[in-house]
This record gives C-alpha cells, sequence and structure tokens, in this order.
C-alpha cells in the first residue's frame, strides 16, 4: 500500500509540473486581489496566479495535517482509554479465575443429578 502512495505522490507532482510548464505564460499574468467591507476596502500588490495556486495548495495541505492530527490525537486517547479499562477487566477476570471455589455452596453434578431423579419421582 505504502508503495502506490508514493506513485500517487510522484504522479500528482509530475501532472503538477506538466502543468506550470505547459502554461507558464498565463500563470506568470499578474492579478490585483480586493475586498471591500463597509467602508474599507482592502487591495493587494500585483501577485502572479502561480503563486495564488501554490498559496492555496499549501493553505490547503496545512490545514488538512491540522485536522487529522486533531483527529489522531483524538482516537489516541480512546485507545488509550480503552486499553486501561481492557487491563482492568482481565484483572478482574484473573482475580475470579484464582479465587478459590467453596464447595458448600456449589453442588456437585452428582448432587444435582439425584436432586433432578428425587424431583421426577
Amino acid at each position: 500500500m505504502r508503495y502506490f502512495k508514493v506513485l500517487a505522490l510522484v504522479i500528482l507532482f509530475f501532472l503538477s509540473m506538466v502543468f506550470f510548464v505547459q502554461n507558464t505564460p498565463e500563470l506568470s499574468k499578474e492579478v490585483v486581489l480586493s475586498i471591500q467591507l463597509l467602508q474599507l476596502k482592502f487591495t493587494s500588490q500585483s501577485l502572479p496566479y502561480y503563486l495564488l495556486i501554490l498559496t492555496a495548495f499549501a493553505a490547503g495541505a496545512l490545514l488538512c495535517l491540522l485536522y487529522f492530527m486533531g483527529d489522531k490525537i483524538r482516537l489516541s486517547g480512546q485507545l488509550r482509554t480503552c486499553r486501561t479499562r481492557m487491563a482492568n477487566l482481565e484483572q478482574e477476570v484473573n482475580s475470579l479465575r484464582n479465587m478459590p471455589l467453596d464447595e458448600g455452596n456449589y453442588p456437585s453434578t452428582a448432587e444435582t443429578a439425584e436432586e433432578k431423579n428425587e424431583d421426577q419421582a
């Protein structure tokens, strides 16, 4: 499976490079971004398209990384809780398994068979 991931990354990188090489003139064009909120107007310096694409890709990768790290931390906590509970339950089972049986409280199979025969008669 690891080889498929590496192969997919190599293919993605290759296709990205082909895209940038074949579209260099269009991606080198500059654009000015602007936003107007209420009375405030913000404008950026002129930026090439390729910089916007690479910045968006990097921001997306960073957000995905943060999301999956948070998910991994949450699942690690759940795993730790489950392992602790499992260890406690195993300890309880072992303590019950090693507990001596009191012969007076538990009838043997021969005694239960005799009682059934007496009940049927």
